[in-house]
């Protein structure tokens, strides 16, 4: 479907955006203030955006979560199954899983609540999986017949 297929590219930018430019909120030691005083008026713009709020990470990530079940299960024009829309599929999983996973360690009242190895592919390579979204967001829009796209 067409809406899923808009809303695959637009919330795997938007992952993207913030796993790349925002706060990390596992780490209690990061500040907003840290982003404003850097001089880079592109981070200030995402700051003012909002995607530094708990709230709209939240929000993100269940949609990504949702948006990428349904590109699983729906087909876009004679595409083939499952295969079709992989990447941007396994993009949102990502970028959900990571966007999810660093909302429950902020909000955990303990620390260690996840395994170190989860928290070390999750967490600390959170702009790696960032790329990855912008890279599949961008291809799925260029090449939307493409296999795996």
């Amino acid at each position: 479907m067409a809406q899923f297929y808009f809303l695959s590219i637009l919330l795997n930018i938007i992952a993207g955006l913030i796993l790349v430019y925002g706060v990390n909120l596992a780490d209690r030691d990061d500040s907003l203030s840290e982003i404003e005083d850097d001089g880079s008026s592109f981070k200030k713009s995402i700051n003012d955006f909002g995607i530094n709020s708990a709230s709209f990470r939240l929000i993100v990530g269940v949609l990504c979560v949702f948006t990428a079940i349904m590109k699983i299960l729906s087909v876009f024009r004679n595409d083939i199954p499952v295969v079709g829309d992989l990447i941007p599929a396994l993009a949102g999983f990502l970028a959900a899983a990571s966007i999810l996973l660093e909302y429950f360690v902020a909000s955990a009242s303990e620390d260690g609540v996840v395994s170190d190895q989860a928290h070390k592919f999750f967490i600390d390579s959170r702009k790696y999986i960032g790329y990855f979204c912008f890279v599949a967001a961008v291809l799925h829009f260029i090449f939307p017949q493409v296999i795996l796209l």
